[in-house]
């Protein structure tokens, strides 16, 4: 259960996160229950029972690649690629520890649009119909994912979200066809609990832990987006 101090200070970093943004949060993605060693979820927020049209935020352990700076990122990155900037390549696509990989995110109600999970050349993915070029969001509605797809961040909040589990419900047919899957939400199981009570004892007496449920209201189609945006 002991972490090592990179480990620590990303953890030490939720404070900063909350100043900046008004909360932070980390949940980790599994597949039919085996942990994925990098799992990203995308959150839309939920104003007056509609999707907002405006960024995503993702949680999780995305790289450097993906978000609403995807493009920007992904230049940068090919740039140290074609440098031979080893370091800092490594340093933007390392796995980061899921017991303490903070993301900042604002306070409000959110629901899933996109699940993915990377534990090398085994992946999965769910709402990828959601998803645009390069990781930017589609121009289409965001659609919700099914199951337990919605969580309420406080503001002042240092969140556990627990665990996104994509549960295989079967396929849509022989040919053609495809997976189909749910989302199970459930909270950080003791020994994660225990790491952070041990390691970071002052992170941990902030912590809210909680987890993904599906969404109980009805959902209104996304709010149009606003003119000249």
């Amino acid at each position: 259960m002991k972490m090592s101090e990179s480990t620590k200070v990303a953890g030490k970093r939720a404070e900063t996160m909350v100043r900046e943004k008004g909360a932070a949060a980390v949940v980790r993605v599994s597949w039919d229950g085996t942990y994925c060693s990098r799992g990203r979820v995308r959150l839309q927020k939920i104003v007056d029972g509609r999707i907002d049209p405006g960024p995503f935020v993702e949680i999780g352990q995305p790289t450097g690649v993906y978000g609403n700076a995807a493009l920007k990122d992904f230049a940068k990155l090919s740039v140290q690629m074609l440098t031979l900037n080893l370091a800092a390549v490594a340093k933007a696509t390392a796995i980061e520890d899921i017991r303490t990989s903070f993301r900042a995110i604002e306070p409000g109600r959110y629901i899933i649009t996109m699940v993915y999970c990377d534990n090398g050349n085994n992946n999965a993915a769910m709402g990828f119909a959601n998803l645009g070029w390069m990781g930017e969001k589609g121009d289409k509605p965001q659609i919700p994912l099914l199951g337990d797809n919605s969580i309420v961040i406080g503001k002042g909040e240092i969140v556990d979200a627990g665990i996104v589990d994509i549960v295989s419900t079967g396929s849509t047919g022989l040919f053609f066809g495809h997976d189909t899957a749910r989302l199970a939400g459930s909270e950080a199981p003791q020994p994660l609990r225990e790491a952070m009570k041990l390691n970071l004892p002052e992170i941990y007496a902030r912590m809210t832990y909680t987890k993904f449920s599906a969404y109980g209201g009805l959902l209104l189609p996304e709010n149009p987006k606003p003119k000249g945006k």
